[in-house]
Formats: structure tokens, sequence, C-alpha cells
């Protein structure tokens, strides 16, 4: 497939929430001092905001970003309801402009659908979140059975596998007008969702959620020059970010700041994280939980349960429970105090904390396993976006091609305004930071397991991430393992089937 650029842009838009990152080196004796470039002053200036990454080949607009082959003249005359989730940031529908880039350039890429095909986009926001999700697909159900209230399906991460296995979606692969070739779909997602030729649900530049949550580790700059610790910038691009390197400089950094003898916020510490995110530590070293086998079924994957995994869930876990330097707790919230050197956290922690940081940090990728691992593994949250077409759809072509507009429009129009603009001009002091998020995004890993997490009673995210914030000890992966997995390929074997039986 020619996607060369296709995840590079994609995941551009979720930088933007990260404000500032100095340009810092570190302190062994033949490399440049942290210090030296604290200020954040760099000699080199951010990328062009008008042009992308990469010039891809082709029919491209003024800026050079490409043009979908959506033929020019489409008049459908039709109104494209869509049934949305309650996302966490603006995504959908946006009724005026109102100055914000982001927003604003959401408006346009649905006003430039609107105009290109001739249609009304009409959004209806039914909550969908995780707590929300079963009573999401009831509501996508019930349209369904009422006879197609709704074109599109634009739900919460984990509802698009359960609604696609219900028969509740159509193939997109089989309809015109979408073209997953092109950069604004994921490769690394279109080919993993990607089951016996026929694809349900979809993501990319459509869905600014996606885009906002990528996994990243934080770090205090100054509490790094005070320890006269190893720069984590020249660690990732020497490849020996690992995560124990990261627990290494990490260790004892804890004080007693204010000296009641008991650990809270207000303490010193060196890595703080919350239940949600040690999924990332999982993924970030390499590991999956669900992959497509030979003959292109979902099958539980054996790095899964592996010694890679036990000795991972060993050394977070005696990190965080057995010593003082590992806080457990409210990351922001934390972090923004100044006293944490790591925190472990999706990167629009930088937005929502915006107004609380008052002291530069840097951000890096999550940490390898190990220097032989090939390359640094990002995980995303849960709360993005899947889109499909929903099976009792009158007119399937036409959302197919809304589909295709709005992800084209939103890689053209959406993207550049929320990396080029908002996170290279506007929240970053260095070049430095730009160059981290590249690794970053490019290294975004589409796990199934996580897609059909719902089906599969959530174990490919608590099994791991209960011994991590010590709600069962280390010694119980074994047992709770092999109990799980008689559930989960149960499970998977009935998904398979039922992806099978659909049309």
């Amino acid at each position: 497939m020619k996607r060369t650029i296709a995840f590079v842009m994609v995941l551009l838009m979720l930088s933007v929430m990260l404000i500032a990152c100095a340009d810092n080196k570190n302190n062994d004796s033949d490399t440049t001092t942290l210090s030296e470039n604290i200020s954040g002053d760099s000699t080199a200036t951010p990328g062009d905001t008008n042009t992308p990454t990469d010039q891809p080949e082709g029919n491209v607009d003024e800026n050079g970003y490409l043009k979908d082959d959506l033929p020019d003249g489409l008049n459908f005359g039709k109104t494209v309801s869509i049934m949305c989730w309650n996302a966490e940031q603006p995504e959908f529908d946006v009724k005026e402009q109102t100055g914000d880039i982001v927003s604003d350039a959401i408006y346009t890429r649905n006003l430039n659908t609107e105009t290109r095909l001739g249609i009304t986009l009409k959004y209806i926001e039914e909550k969908g979140d995780f707590n929300n999700q079963s009573a999401w697909i009831t509501a996508a159900e019930a349209s369904i059975k009422s006879g197609g209230e709704y074109d599109i399906f634009a739900g919460y991460s984990m509802t698009g596998a359960s609604v696609a296995v219900k028969g509740f979606a159509l193939d997109m692969m089989s309809q015109s007008y979408l073209d997953f070739e092109k950069p604004w779909w994921p490769e690394s997602l279109i080919s993993q969702a990607t089951i016996n030729d026929k694809l349900y649900f979809a993501s990319g530049d459509i869905s600014t959620n996606m885009l906002h949550f990528m996994y990243a580790m934080f770090f205090n700059k100054q509490i790094i020059i005070d320890n006269n610790l190893e720069n984590p910038y020249e660690l990732v691009d020497d490849q020996k970010w690992t995560y124990t390197k990261m627990l290494e400089m990490a260790s004892n950094l804890y004080s007693d700041n204010n000296g009641d003898g008991v650990k809270d916020q207000n303490d010193s510490y060196g890595l703080c994280t919350a239940a949600i995110h040690y999924d990332s530590f999982f993924t970030g070293a390499g590991l999956e939980t669900v992959v497509k086998d030979a003959n292109d079924q979902l099958v539980l994957s054996s790095s899964f349960n592996s010694e890679k995994t036990v000795k991972l869930l060993e050394d977070v876990y005696n990190f965080m429970w057995n010593g003082k330097d590992g806080y457990h707790g409210s990351t922001g919230a934390v972090f923004s105090l100044g006293n944490t050197l790591f925190t472990l956290d999706r990167s629009y922690m930088g937005l929502l904390r915006k107004d609380d940081i008052t002291f530069e940090y840097g951000i890096v990728p999550v940490p390898k396993f190990d220097e032989q691992q090939e390359k640094y593994v990002t995980c995303m949250a849960f709360p993005f976006t899947m889109y499909e077409i929903s099976a009792a759809c009158k007119d399937p072509e036409v959302a197919a091609a809304t589909l295709e507009c709005l992800c084209s429009e939103g890689y053209r129009n959406v993207t550049p305004m929320l990396f080029e603009t908002s996170m290279k001009l506007k929240y970053s002091s260095d070049n430095e930071a730009s160059r981290m998020y590249d690794i970053i995004r490019d290294g975004v890993s589409i796990d199934m397991g996580r897609l059909f997490c719902t089906e599969l009673q959530n174990f490919p995210y608590s099994l791991f991430r209960n011994i991590c914030e010590n709600k069962a000890p280390t010694n119980t992966w074994a047992s709770s393992y092999k109990a799980a997995a008689r559930i989960m390929e149960k499970a998977l074997q009935n998904i398979n089937s039922s992806l099978a039986a659909l049309k």
C-alpha cells in the first residue's frame, strides 16, 4: 500500500496539546549538557506551516497536500445523519467560526464537505464514552431496527468493533469513493482492522480525538539538571531510552517535602502515573494482545503471556509499590507541582495543564523494553473515534463519499492547523520537541485486542493494568492469564465466526 506519509500526517494533530519542551542535551563529558540549552533558544526555525512533512506524489493542492479522487460536480442533494458520541475534544459539529484555529479548521472541513458533495451534515450526539458504551450500542441497534435513522456511526473506539460484530455496519472495502490507499487513512489501523478483505470500522485524519490521545513521557528539565542525570533526548536518539533506564533515573529521588511521614502529592518523586496509563508500558515494550494469523483470523498474541510481560510487570510493580520513588495518582496535578521527574500520560496533558505548569518540561516516547527493540512504540488511549456506515443506510455510496471527503479535508485543513501551526509555532519552544513528536507519532501501534476490548471482557487491558495498579500481586499473573485466556479464546472464535458471516 502506498501510505508512506499516512500515519505521519494522521497523528501529527495529537501534538497540539504539548506546550513547552526546551532544547536540551545531557551532561556526560562527551555530550552537550541539558543546562546549556535549557532556555529553549534554538537557531533552527520550526517547520513551514504550509507544506506536509513529505511531499506526496500525485494531485496536490496549493500547499502541497494530496487531494482526494472524488469527482468534481457531485451533488447528492441528501442530508447525511451521523450518530456521534460525547467526545472529549471537539471533532464533530462546529456551528460557527470563533477564532480558535482548530475549531475553525473543523468548521471548514465540514463546510467544504457539504459544498463539494451537495449534502447537509447532521450530527446527533448520544452519550457513548467508556461508561456509556452499552447505551450507545443499544441506540445504534434501535436505529437499525427502525429502518435507518442514521447513515454513519461515529463512536468511542471500543464500540466500533462491537457494532461490527453485531452486524450493524457495512463493509467499507466494497463501497465506492473510499480509498484506503490514501494518507488520511492510517495504514497501521487499516491493515490490522481489515479481516477477510473486509473492513467495518476505520479512523484517521477524520478523528481529531484519535490525534489527541497518543501516550508519551513528560520530564521535568530542572530535575534532570539538578541531579546530573542523562539527557532523555539523547537517550532516545541513541536507542537507549528503555524502561529500565527510565526507572534507574527515577530512583532515589523521593523526598518527604512536608515532613509528615506520609507519601502524598506534595512530596518529590521519580515517576508519577495512574491506572489508565499503565497500558502504554505494555505497548511500548512491543507487546501485543491480539494479532491476525496466517488465515486472517484473530488470535491471542504469543507475546501477551511472555517472559517479557512478566519481567515488565515485576519491575513496574516493584518500583511503584515496593519503594518510595513511584506515585500512583493524578498525573497532571502532581507533575504540575514541579516535584516529579517523569510522568506518563496522554500527550494532550500539556493542553489540560497549560495554565498550571510553570516550569520547562520535555517530552519523549514511552520507553522501549530494551535496546534491541527495533523502534519506539506508542500506545493509543481509548477515547478516539471509529467511523462506520450503518447497515441500514439507504444510500451507502453517499455515506462513503462523506467519510472520504471528511477525512481528506481533515488531512489538508485540520491536521496542519493542529500540528504545524498550533504545536510547532505556538506551543513549542525548540526543535527537539518537534523531533520527539515525530518519533512518537511514527510509532503508534493499533492492537486489535484493544479495539475488541469490550467483546473480550476488557482483559486486553485489565490483566496487565490490575497488577500495575496494585489490585493483584505479580505472582497472580500466570493463573489470572490462564483463566482469562480461556474466555478470550472462546470470544475470539465467536468474533471470527460473526465477522465471517457478515456481508
